[in-house]
C-alpha cells in the first residue's frame, strides 16, 4: 500500500506564513525489509562508528588509493595499529592516520548491471569481482583489514536496474550509497546526481527499492538547496524512504568551479537535529584540525573529505603525530607499492591523475617535470614514476635541509586560515585570487603555503606569504569562500565577467562590443564572435588569456599526440613480441615432432629387418 504525501514547508522559520511547496512523492506504508540487517546507529555502530571518511570520487577513490588512505604511512613510520571491536563482535583494523571507512568511485549502475562476470572479466574496471580484493577484509596488499568497512556509491535513474547493479556487489560490501549530489554537466546529461533533486518520488523510489530487497543497508548523499526547510525536508524524505546513513554536502548545486564557496556547516547542522539516522559532513576540510572543527560545529557522526584527501591521504595523522604532513616522496612511492601488490589492475588515469596531486608542489615549479609525469608509460610497470619520484625527492633535499631534522608543521595562522609548509610536504590545494595580469573568469589552483624563508624557485609573496604563484593573492578562507563573481554586463549571458576587462564583459561580448565600434553592426558581431571569430579584437586583458590559453592547449595536443604516438610503437613492440613467440612456439613443437618422425622411421626399419 502506498500514500501519497504533498509537502508544503516554511520557506522562514520566523515567518510561518510563507509556505514553500515541494515536491510530491509515495511512501511505502509497507516499509519493511526482505532481509533482517542493521538500521540506523546500530549499523553505525556495526562498522566501528567511523568518524574520519573518504568521499567516493570518479577514477580516484579506486582499490589503491582507498588502501593508501586506510594506511597513508608505512609501519616504520606509522607507530602501531589499533583494533577496534564493534558491537557485532567485528574486529576492525585501524591505522594511524588512517580514514575509517572509504566509498568506492561512483558506479555506473547501468552499465555495471549489464555486465557480465561469469566466463570473463567485464565490469572489472567499476569494481573487481574477480578477484577477493575488492571488498576484502583480510590482508590486501600487504595491508591488515584491508578494503574493510566499504561503502559502495552508484548513481542511477531507474530503481529495478539500481537494483539488479546493487546485488551483484552487495556481498562484498557493508553498504550501498546513491549519488544525489554531483552537480556536473555529465550528471545533467544522465539524468543523475544532484539533478534528481526536483524528482523527490524518483528519489524516494531509489532509496526505497535498495531498502527492501538488499542484504545490506542503502545510504544517501546529497547537496542542500538555497531554502533550510527544504533541504530539511529532503533529508528527512530520503531517511523514510531508508536511508541509513545521510551524507549532506553543504553547498547547492550550482556551487561548483569558479563558484564553489564554502560549504555551509550550519546548514548540515540542522540537517542533522531533524534526522534520526547517522549524518556525516562533507566540505571545507583542508587540515586535520578542520575535521574536529566541523564535527564540534555541526554534531556530525563523521566527517567525509575529497580533495583533502587527494592532496594529503595522511590528512588525518593529528599534528601531534611526529609524521604529520608527510613528505609528498613517502607517499607517492607507498601508493606504487599497493598498485605493484594488487592483482586488480588500476587504471593508468588513476595513476597518473594521484602522481600530479601527491607532487603537485614541486610540478608547480618545473613545466617539464609535468610533461614527463603525463607522458610516463606505466604498462609495464612503475619504474618510470619512480625515478621521477627520485628526481623530485632530490629537488625536494634543499627544502629538507632548511626544515631540518626536527621539522613540526607550524600552527594554522589564525589572521589566514592557513599552514605554511615547505615544498616536500603533503598540502592542501588552495584556490588563489587572481592580480595583475590575471583577468577573472577562471580561478587557478595552487598548492601550499610557501615557507616563510622560501627558495629562489618559490619565492616568498609579501602581499600574502601564503602564494607560491606570482600574480595571485590568497583571500582569507573565509572571504576566498565568501567571493562573489560577478556575471557578464550583457544581459542573459551566463557567462562569467572579467574583472580586468574595462566593460566588465565575458570574451565574447567584449569582442562584440569593440567590434560594433568599430562600425560592424551588433547582430553580425555577435554572430562572429559566438562561432569564434573576432580574434583580436577584445580588450588586451581577454586577448593575452586567450593566447596564453591557446598556448596551454597546444601543449596539451602536443603532449597527447606524442603519448599517442608512444602507445602505438608499444603495441607494435607487443604485437612483434606475441608473434615472435608463436613463432619459437611453433618451432619447437616443429622440432619435436620431425623428432618423433625420425623414431617412427627407425622402429619401422627395425621391425622390417
Amino acid at each position: 500500500m502506498t500514500v501519497e504525501i504533498s509537502n508544503a514547508a516554511s520557506s522562514s522559520s520566523n515567518n510561518r506564513s510563507q509556505e514553500e511547496v515541494l515536491p510530491r512523492y509515495t511512501v511505502n506504508e509497507n516499509n519493511v525489509p526482505v532481509h533482517e540487517k542493521p538500521g540506523g546507529y546500530d549499523f553505525y555502530k556495526s562498522i566501528g562508528s567511523p568518524k574520519y571518511v573518504v568521499a567516493p570520487m570518479v577514477d580516484q577513490s579506486e582499490l589503491a588509493w582507498r588502501l593508501l588512505s586506510k594506511s597513508p604511512l608505512p609501519p616504520s613510520l606509522a607507530g602501531p595499529s589499533e583494533t577496534v571491536t564493534t558491537t557485532t563482535g567485528k574486529k576492525i583494523i585501524r591505522h594511524q592516520g588512517g580514514a575509517h571507512i572509504c566509498y568506492t568511485p561512483m558506479i555506473h549502475a547501468k552499465v555495471f548491471s549489464e555486465t557480465k562476470v561469469e566466463g570473463g572479466r567485464r565490469g572489472d574496471a567499476q569494481f573487481n569481482l574477480t578477484f577477493d580484493e575488492e571488498g576484502g577484509d583480510g590482508l590486501v596488499a600487504g595491508i591488515e583489514g584491508g578494503d574493510r568497512p566499504l561503502i559502495a556509491q552508484f548513481c542511477a535513474n531507474d530503481p529495478e536496474i539500481l537494483l539488479a547493479a546493487a546485488k551483484k556487489i552487495e556481498h562484498r560490501v557493508d553498504a550501498v550509497d546513491i549519488n544525489f549530489g554531483c552537480p556536473q554537466g555529465i550528471a545533467k546529461r544522465g539524468r543523475y546526481g544532484s539533478f534528481l533533486q526536483d524528482e523527490w518520488d524518483l528519489v524516494y523510489r531509489l532509496i526505497n527499492i535498495l531498502h527492501i530487497n538488499l542484504r545490506v543497508p542503502v545510504t544517501a548523499k546529497f547537496r542542500i538547496f538555497p531554502s533550510l526547510s527544504k533541504t530539511i525536508a529532503y533529508a528527512k524524505m530520503m531517511e523514510s524512504a531508508g536511508a541509513q546513513i545521510l551524507t549532506c554536502h553543504g553547498r547547492t548545486r550550482e556551487m561548483k568551479g569558479q563558484v564553489t564557496g564554502l560549504a555551509d556547516w550550519e546548514m548540515i547542522k540542522k540537517v542533522k537535529e531533524n534526522v534520526s539516522v547517522p549524518v556525516f559532513a562533507n566540505g571545507n576540510i583542508l587540515y586535520y584540525e578542520d575535521v574536529q572543527k566541523c564535527l564540534d560545529k555541526t554534531g556530525c557522526d563523521g566527517v567525509m573529505t575529497a580533495e583533502g584527501n587527494l592532496s594529503n591521504p595522511a590528512i588525518f595523522l593529528p599534528p601531534s603525530h611526529p609524521h604529520s604532513h608527510p613528505p609528498i616522496t613517502v607517499l607517492a612511492n607507498r601508493y606504487l607499492d599497493i598498485v605493484e601488490s594488487l592483482k586488480s589492475t588500476t587504471a593508468g588515469s588513476a595513476i597518473k591523475a594521484h602522481m600530479f596531486r601527491l607532487l603537485k608542489p614541486v610540478l608547480d615549479t618545473d613545466e617539464e617535470l609535468r610533461i614527463r609525469i603525463a607522458q610516463c608509460p606505466y604498462n609495464n610497470g612503475m619504474g618510470g614514476f619512480r625515478e621521477l619520484i627520485n628526481e623530485i625527492e632530490k629537488r625536494c633535499e634543499p627544502s629538507k635541509q632548511e626544515a631540518g631534522p626536527s621539522f613540526r608543521p607550524s600552527p594554522i595562522d589564525p589572521s589566514t586560515g592557513y599552514r605554511s609548509l615547505p615544498l616536500f610536504c603533503a598540502q592542501p590545494q588552495i584556490r588563489a585570487k587572481p592580480v595583475s595580469t590575471e583577468i577573472g573568469g577562471k580561478e587557478e589552483f595552487v598548492t601550499r603555503p610557501s615557507s616563510p624563508s622560501s627558495s629562489s624557485i618559490n619565492p616568498a609573496n609579501p602581499l600574502a606569504p601564503a602564494s607560491s604563484v606570482p600574480g595571485t593573492v590568497l583571500f582569507s578562507r573565509s572571504a576566498r569562500h565568501g567571493h562573489n563573481v560577478d556575471q557578464c554586463v550583457h544581459e542573459g549571458c551566463p557567462s562569467v565577467a572579467a574583472t580586468r576587462c574595462p566593460t566588465r564583459a565575458c570574451i565574447t561580448h567584449c569582442r562584440t562590443l569593440r567590434a560594433v565600434e568599430s562600425g560592424i553592426t551588433e547582430e553580425e558581431a555577435l554572430k562572429d564572435a559566438q562561432s569564434g571569430g573576432l580574434v583580436g579584437m577584445g580588450c588586451e586583458a581577454h586577448e593575452e588569456k586567450e593566447r596564453l590559453r591557446k598556448e596551454r592547449l597546444g601543449r596539451k595536443r602536443k603532449n597527447k599526440e606524442e603519448a599517442r604516438k608512444q602507445a602505438k610503437e608499444r603495441k607494435k613492440d607487443d604485437k612483434r613480441k606475441r608473434r615472435q613467440s608463436a613463432s619459437d612456439s611453433e618451432g619447437e613443437e616443429g622440432g619435436q615432432a620431425n623428432g618423433n618422425e625420425d623414431t617412427m622411421k627407425v622402429d619401422n626399419v627395425k621391425i622390417a629387418a
